[in-house]
């Protein structure tokens, strides 16, 4: 399914910008400011129904009551049109070809891979930002998956309130066997496609440096060979402290790189790597797995990366369906530049 134009009203900076897409790799050129990123906070919202950025409110250009974005595209002889509308006095609302679409899932027509600056985060940040970039890939592939991570959340909060009763152990020794179970089940998955990852994330960033090696595992909260005794063990501190302890909710991926954590071992620029290389490992998983085509957009990609490895970089994402931000140029199939809150091919 082809992308063929774009269109956005009152959108962040952009009043009415419309663009033909050219196919291939896109450079969005343009200063700091100048709205790139806005660009891919568009098409994201287009592609998907959701923002991955800010809130949706934030899209809209100050002083405006409304915002939305337009993007028409063409399979075969067969034209679709998507729209998102947001207005701040009657939340958001999806359309295809001029059909109410109220399932996000339903709405999403492709995978969109987003690698933004502050992705290093999954490295420096929280156990909870890396269990969500592997959940999150994981969900994209596999329903099962998505109903046991709800039906783990929702049993988890449960649980949480019964810790905050006089009497919770009678309520616990009923629920724990489906509270094991549904960690079982998402530990299960998080493993194989955490294999699937490491495998991928390795073989790109070889190409980028051959001497640079990543390892994921995982730091467990709990006992995952003998669940019921570790149960039994942390009963008295889940009373204690009147919370769950420990589970899925708990666990943390580990990244090493060259053997060494990354977190506290590389740099920054090495860091960038590592995640670039984790969102191409996706991008290509969702491609092996999904029915969706995927899209990848890449903000600021270049910054902190010495010229032979932007040259691999570059490599690496020609002949894909690529949206790559830069206050540089760079060879690319097409290049789109952003100035004065206008937009235009060169």
């Amino acid at each position: 399914m082809e992308l063929k134009s774009i269109l956005f009203y009152n959108f962040r900076n952009f009043s009415y910008e419309y663009l033909d897409i050219r196919p291939g790799m896109n450079l969005i050129y343009g200063e700091n400011g100048a709205g790139k990123t806005t660009f891919l906070e568009g098409l994201y919202l287009a592609l998907t129904g959701t923002v991955f950025k800010d809130t949706y409110y934030d899209l809209v250009k100050r002083d405006q009551t409304q915002a939305g974005v337009r993007a028409k595209f063409k399979e075969g002889v067969r034209d679709m049109e998507k729209i998102v509308y947001i207005k701040k006095d009657n939340g958001v609302l999806r359309e295809i070809n001029d059909k109410r679409v109220g399932r996000i899932r339903n709405f999403k027509t492709h995978n969109a891979v987003v690698f933004e600056p502050y992705d290093t985060f999954i490295i420096d940040g929280s156990p909870g930002l890396r269990r969500r970039f592997l959940d999150d890939m994981i969900q994209d592939v596999s329903l099962s998956f998505e109903k046991n991570l709800r039906d783990f959340n929702n049993l988890y909060r449960l649980r949480n309130e019964y810790l905050q009763t006089a009497n919770p152990k009678f309520h616990l020794d009923l629920m724990d066997d489906d509270y094991i179970k549904l960690c079982q089940a998402i530990n299960h998955d998080r493993i194989k496609y955490m294999e699937l990852l490491e495998k991928r994330t390795a073989r790109h960033l070889y190409d980028i440096d051959p001497n640079w090696k990543v390892k994921f595992s995982i730091d467990y909260s709990w006992d995952r060979e003998n669940p019921a005794s570790f149960r039994d063990q942390a009963l008295a501190e889940d009373l204690r402290r009147r919370y769950s302890t420990w589970g899925v909710h708990k666990d943390d991926i580990v990244i090493e790189f060259n053997g060494q954590l990354a977190k506290s071992s590389a740099s920054r620029g090495q860091k960038r790597a590592i995640v670039v290389s984790m969102k191409l490992a996706n991008l290509d998983i969702l491609k092996r797995l999904s029915n969706r085509e995927s899209i990848i957009l890449l903000d600021d990609l270049l910054y902190e990366f010495d010229s032979i490895r932007n040259a691999n970089l570059e490599n690496k994402i020609k002949g894909m369906t690529a949206f790559v931000t830069s206050t540089s140029l760079m060879d690319a199939d097409a290049i789109i530049e952003i100035k004065d809150n206008k937009m235009k091919y060169l």
